[in-house]
């Protein structure tokens, strides 16, 4: 039986009240008990003024959650499955629903009773990290928006260094990550000078911590170099004469290491860029991503320099960078990045085909994971045999795309080829796919991934003005 998620409103306040009290009923005796527990089907329909979410697994009503915004983040409240459907992907599919409906906030939290550490496992696998605890509860975030922003050479990284700076206030913290030579320290200069603090900005590898106090009266820089640290208590035991709460921290290779330093932070990823072409080797352009975590960076304006992705999907996918070339230069990728994914681009009469997976509820592009000992070409054509029944020969390498990965915030890169298929191809389906279409590349296709769909158009030269 398929999972179906639909957004509701009071008038089902009875269904979600039902599935609450199931679903908490069957957890562990909490004291004090679970206030979920406490609810009737009056203050229901007063919670589900804003909407809430219900799961049906076929005709039953199995899995429900209210919806409570709450500045810029999006609170999710009462989020229950009942216990006989647990198994079934419901949790997740809640998830993927409210992060849709939570379209154009900055995050997602959650609040977990402390006693049910297998609960607080779940929203850490879900993408969520906890920015505060009051005990009993626990607060979990998941940030929901990622700013992208080009970075050709090292002036114009210290130049978003300053002008992010100039917002900075103290107790402000920044972690930072991205492989040696990133540009990270370069990044952190700019901020010292943005903050107007005193000596040269330098990695801090050697020293571990260094401050800049400042030299009017704003905040000091204190920057840190987390990579041979072994967790947060020793970045709160480093001997520094400035308070992390009057300073702004910033942290380098702070993932893992530096969230627990604050309720909020800001979090920042470098990774080489892929789009520009330069004739000068020297020029090592760069994509920075700013991603907000709590409810400080809700006053932040972004610097204006900020562009949108290529593409984006609702689970938080973002396509981030093409470069189109030849196939030997997939050897000469960063090799810090992996290379996981192969697509294949069919066309026939103008037309793209798409197939749905049994696992999607999306149109995408034919392909999949390369396997060990098989080359990016090899997998392309493969997977298009295996969903389709088709067999080509005639293929064209296109190009490489970078893909920052869902909430993970994974990066990777993604080999694109194509084929040019005859008119009226017989297509089937392999086990893996559940149905094949055609897009003709502008009617409205229900379902369909942006981003296949970005890189489908410009893998056959189709892309809007623009795109």
């Amino acid at each position: 039986m398929s999972v179906v998620v639909r957004r509701v409103g009071p008038e089902s306040a009875d269904t979600v009240l039902a599935i609450v009290r199931e679903a908490f009923a069957a957890r562990p005796p909490l004291d004090p008990p679970a206030d979920a527990l406490t609810e009737t089907e009056e203050s229901m329909t007063a919670r589900l003024e804003h909407g809430g979410l219900l799961a049906q697994l076929g005709d039953e009503p199995v899995g429900a959650l209210v919806l409570d915004p709450v500045g810029n983040t999006m609170y999710l409240r009462r989020f229950g499955v009942v216990p006989t459907a647990q198994g079934h992907g419901i949790a997740g599919k809640l998830i993927d629903a409210a992060v849709a409906a939570a379209h154009g906030y900055d995050d997602l939290t959650v609040v977990a009773r402390e006693e049910l550490p297998s609960t607080i496992r779940f929203w850490e696998r879900q993408g969520f990290r906890e920015v505060r605890r009051h005990p009993p509860n626990v607060e979990l975030r998941r940030p929901l928006r990622t700013f992208v922003f080009d970075a050709p050479d090292a002036d114009t990284m210290r130049d978003l260094g300053a002008t992010l700076a100039r917002q900075l206030a103290p107790g402000d913290l920044l972690v930072l990550n991205g492989e040696l030579g990133a540009g990270k320290t370069t990044f952190t200069q700019g901020i010292g000078q943005g903050l107007g603090v005193r000596g040269d900005v330098t990695s801090p590898t050697f020293v571990i911590a260094r401050e800049h106090p400042s030299l009017g009266s704003g905040p000091s820089l204190v920057h840190v170099d987390a990579y041979r640290l072994g967790g947060v208590a020793e970045l709160d035991d480093l001997d520094l004469d400035t308070s992390l709460d009057d300073a702004v921290t910033v942290v380098e290779w702070g993932q893992g290491v530096a969230e627990g330093l604050s309720d909020s932070r800001l979090e920042i990823r470098i990774i080489r860029a892929l789009a520009e072409d330069h004739e000068d080797p020297a020029v090592d352009p760069r994509r920075v991503l700013m991603t907000p975590v709590g409810q400080r960076w809700n006053e932040l304006d972004m610097p204006p320099s900020h562009r949108p992705p290529l593409a984006r999907k609702l689970n938080e996918n973002l396509l981030l960078d093409f470069r189109p070339g030849a196939e030997d230069e997939l050897e000469t990728l960063d090799p810090s990045v992996p290379l996981p994914l192969s697509l294949m681009v069919a066309e026939s009469d103008g037309r793209l085909l798409m197939v749905r997976n049994t696992w999607s509820r999306e149109w995408e592009l034919s392909g999949g994971s390369i396997d060990d000992g098989e080359t990016p070409r090899e997998t392309a054509v493969r997977c298009l045999w295996e969903e389709t029944g088709l067999t080509v020969t005639d293929v064209d390498f296109v190009g490489v795309a970078t893909v920052q990965m869902g909430h993970e915030r994974r990066i990777e890169y993604v080999a694109l080829y194509r084929t040019q298929l005859g008119a009226d191809p017989v297509v089937g389906t392999g086990d893996k796919v559940k149905q094949v279409g055609w897009w003709d590349g502008t009617a409205e296709l229900p379902g369909l991934s942006p981003i296949d769909a970005h890189l489908g158009l410009l893998a056959v030269d189709r892309l809007p003005d623009g795109g």
